[in-house]
């Protein structure tokens, strides 16, 4: 009965002993939960997944008691992606990407081992490890109504998630997942110094670089990276000239160095709109542009969120 401790902090002993009956599924040699081999109906595991999942659906519509909330295990095949393996138990992808940790498309690398829910939701980690685990955290309230609190094994780690029913994301989560919420800023640039913690060029002592150092020729056009609202702009001993745009979801970029400023605080830019151009103004040791992301003030890793390559 082990495979059921996710839901023990919500059904009665009584409730977990019919589940037994109800799920008599072979479980994986390495994993607690019901197995699934094959995304085929003849798979006794995928078919229990699918008619639970379809029974969500219905019971949605009729008002029908919903199936209690069971995990599957399932190892995607190589020529598998999320959107495939979520088309075929017909759940969003992003019910399967926030239960299994994966930061977006591109991080889905089959074959690979995955929990599969028996119907639809947000999972929100209650210690998110990655960016987009803390923006789905950052603005949903722990108190809703007819939320679930689990804790899923895997991998021999625990993991402890609120898990809200029928949820989905929102616009900015998902373009945030898909990585578009942030285009490139300059139409070509070399990526000099990243993220983390570096050896300052000109205390020589170690200090916390919280953007990027984009180098490009002085004159090249920076973008505005998204659509915002352009909060701040001047001059600073570090940053030199420089640009702060506001954005949905508590965003916000930062543009340094600039040589020159082309908008001021109050002007309300479009993705791609040219904002300034590249100089090395402030503390610069050559020609480039320092970028930063900041959701609620805080830095977080531009890599993670836009591609770093040339667009």
């Amino acid at each position: 009965m082990s495979f059921y401790k996710i839901i023990t902090k919500t059904l009665p002993l009584v409730s977990l002993l019919l589940l037994q009956v109800l799920y008599p599924v072979i479980l994986c040699a390495d994993s607690i939960y019901p197995a699934i081999k094959f995304l085929r109906m003849e798979d006794p595991g995928f078919k229990q997944a699918v008619d639970d999942i379809n029974r969500y659906y219905k019971a949605e519509i009729t008002g029908d008691q919903i199936p209690p909330l069971i995990l599957f295990a399932y190892t995607a095949k190589r020529d598998e992606t999320l959107f495939s393996v979520s088309a075929r138990f017909n759940l969003p992808y992003e019910t399967i990407a926030l239960l299994n940790g994966i930061r977006s498309p591109e991080s889905f690398a089959a074959p690979i081992e995955l929990l599969i829910p028996n119907r639809p939701g947000i999972f929100i980690s209650l210690e998110p490890r990655n960016d987009l685990e803390r923006l789905i955290k950052s603005w949903r309230s722990p108190a809703v109504s007819g939320s679930i609190e689990i804790t899923v094994q895997t991998g021999g780690q625990k993991k402890d998630f609120l898990f809200l029913s029928g949820e989905r994301f929102h616009n900015i989560e998902r373009s945030f997942f898909l990585n578009v919420l942030f285009r490139f800023p300059l139409p070509k640039g070399v990526i000099t110094s990243g993220y983390g913690s570096r050896v300052s060029p000109f205390s020589h002592e170690q200090h916390f670089h919280h953007g990027v150092d984009i180098a490009a020729p002085i004159g090249t056009e920076v973008y505005a990276a998204a659509s915002g609202i352009v909060t701040e702009g001047g001059q600073d001993a570090a940053l030199g000239n420089y640009i702060v745009i506001s954005h949905t979801g508590n965003f916000s970029t930062i543009y340094g160095h600039l040589s020159e400023s082309y908008v001021i605080a109050g002007h309300k830019v479009q993705s791609g709109a040219i904002i300034g151009t590249v100089g090395s103004t402030g503390l610069s040791t050559g020609p480039h542009l320092h970028f930063e992301i900041r959701n609620s003030g805080k830095s977080w890793d531009p890599s993670d969120m836009l591609s770093i390559k040339e667009p």
